[in-house]
């Protein structure tokens, strides 16, 4: 890979996180999974090529890069953690309440 395929592919990752952010505030949770996975395929892109030696400029552009998508991270994650937080107390109550099921099924058995 080269630095320019490089930056470019740290660019596109940056759009996608855009575009995650916008989905997440929009609710569109199903875009947003679909999205996630379009992100791990460049993610896995960058971790499997070669170390590239980038001059100046190219570092700080990388830099501006990463410190976009982490920060549209950073807000994506702000906006999902409460509807994961609810999702898992459902989930923990939907358990309970079918262990409970289970228990006075048994006991009428």
């Amino acid at each position: 890979m080269t630095s320019h395929e490089m930056l470019t592919t740290y660019e596109s990752l940056s759009e996608l996180t855009g575009t995650m952010l916008n989905a997440a505030r929009q609710g569109e949770w199903d875009d947003l999974a679909a999205l996630e996975q379009r992100c791990q395929v460049h993610v896995g892109n960058l971790m499997q090529a070669a170390p590239v030696p980038l001059n100046e400029t190219e570092q700080r552009t990388k830099v501006a890069i990463i410190r976009t998508i982490l920060k549209n991270d950073a807000q994506i994650r702000a906006l999902t953690e409460p509807s994961l937080h609810e999702l898992q107390q459902r989930l923990s109550m939907t358990r309970a309440g079918q262990r409970g099921v289970e228990a006075y099924g048994a006991q009428r058995a």
